[in-house]
């Protein structure tokens, strides 16, 4: 896979990343977002740009631990589904 070296804005600064082709768009993305959560806590009043991007940070390891606990979920009622399947189903087959 190629490597490319890039340029993202975050916060007012420039930072040179090497990602992987397919990822880039991915990369210039997220940094879009960040920007644009940036100009909503600027715009609620919050000019510090530390305090913004701690909140940001925040706010995304939230978000993460949510998606994670959903999948954990999913995984669950998935396997519970498929342990009742095969509840059925063993007996059905072995005579």
């Amino acid at each position: 896979m190629e490597e490319l070296s890039i340029r993202v804005k975050i916060a007012d600064r420039y930072y040179k990343l090497f990602v992987e082709s397919d990822s880039e768009a991915v990369v210039r993305e997220a940094a879009k977002l960040i920007q644009d959560e940036l100009k909503q806590y600027r715009d609620m009043g919050i000019s510090d740009t530390q305090d913004a991007l701690a909140r940001i940070a925040f706010d995304c390891l939230i978000t993460k631990l949510r998606g994670e606990r959903q999948v954990q979920r999913l995984q669950q009622m998935v396997f519970d589904k498929i342990t009742q399947l095969d509840q059925v189903v063993t007996p059905a087959i072995t005579t």
